[in-house]
């Protein structure tokens, strides 16, 4: 019988150590998701029952995650039982045997291009700064789990076939896969997102290249794609689906899945 894990993130939240500050202004993301998180300064807004925090924020201009100077109120939230993911920028040597310290897992955006980084992030670091903060933080823990953007830059294909070639130089654990969502009052939200031909190909190439549990990820777009995607990542044999579609759902159990549920971050 052929198994699944479908996660429903409702034991985990956001927590942002910089607010709705980011340096960057990211095309994709224009500051828009830090909103939607609990700001580090105001913890006592995590709601009761939580399991689980996703450590994120927004980026200085160098591409770190300011997250070194907010250690000790993170030790906080780690003594209170939640387990913690880590959402990395790019890091140093100190950064890493930091984090590595408290951090139950530690998710990297890897981009596998010179001018994507250059056009989306606003950023001017190479695809070797990438390399080498992976290669740092896979020096002091394993519990690292790079995460490709599909359609990163304005819904086309460019790093995705590159980003994968590059990780599939490494024993990884699990990879994860989410995909490019216009969203409004960013410079991207004209754009379209990738096609689902794009997609499969993408999905197609990293089954074909990884032998690790491949998992997508809770950031793809929602209605008849946000199904159309669920069903790719069936067909390429992905370990994990986040957030699935009622329409996912229900072909799995008529495939007489074995469904294993979770209500955290896939990563965990």
């Amino acid at each position: 019988m052929r198994k699944i894990k479908l996660s429903i993130t409702k034991s985990t939240v956001s927590v942002s150590t910089t607010g709705t500050v980011c340096a960057l202004n990211c095309k994709h993301c224009g500051r828009h998701y830090l909103e939607q998180m609990i700001p580090l300064a105001k913890k006592e807004l995590i709601p009761e029952g939580m399991k689980s925090l996703l450590i994120s924020g927004g980026s200085t201009l160098e591409g770190k995650v300011p997250l070194l100077e907010h250690v000790d109120e993170i030790k906080v939230l780690k003594s209170k039982g939640y387990r913690l993911n880590f959402h990395v920028g790019l890091v140093d040597e100190k950064e890493a045997i930091e984090i590595s310290k408290i951090a139950d897992a530690i998710s990297f955006d890897f981009v596998g291009d010179d001018e994507t980084i250059r056009y989306v992030y606003n950023l001017d670091k190479t695809v070797e700064d990438y390399i080498k903060t992976l290669e740092l933080l896979r020096k002091y823990t394993r519990k690292v789990y790079p995460h490709i953007t599909v359609g990163l830059k304005c819904g086309k294909i460019g790093h995705e076939f590159k980003a994968i070639d590059i990780l599939s130089r490494y024993d990884h654990e699990k990879i994860i896969f989410i995909v490019f969502i216009p969203t409004i009052h960013t410079a991207f939200e004209k754009c379209s997102p990738p096609s689902i031909k794009d997609i499969r190909k993408v999905f197609s190439y990293a089954r074909a290249k990884f032998n690790c549990e491949l998992n997508l990820g809770c950031m793809y777009p929602k209605g008849n794609l946000r199904d159309k995607i669920g069903f790719a990542a069936i067909d390429n044999n992905f370990n994990t689906i986040t957030q699935p579609s009622p329409p996912v759902i229900e072909r799995l159990k008529n495939e007489n899945y074995l469904i294993e549920w979770s209500d955290e971050c896939c990563v965990f």
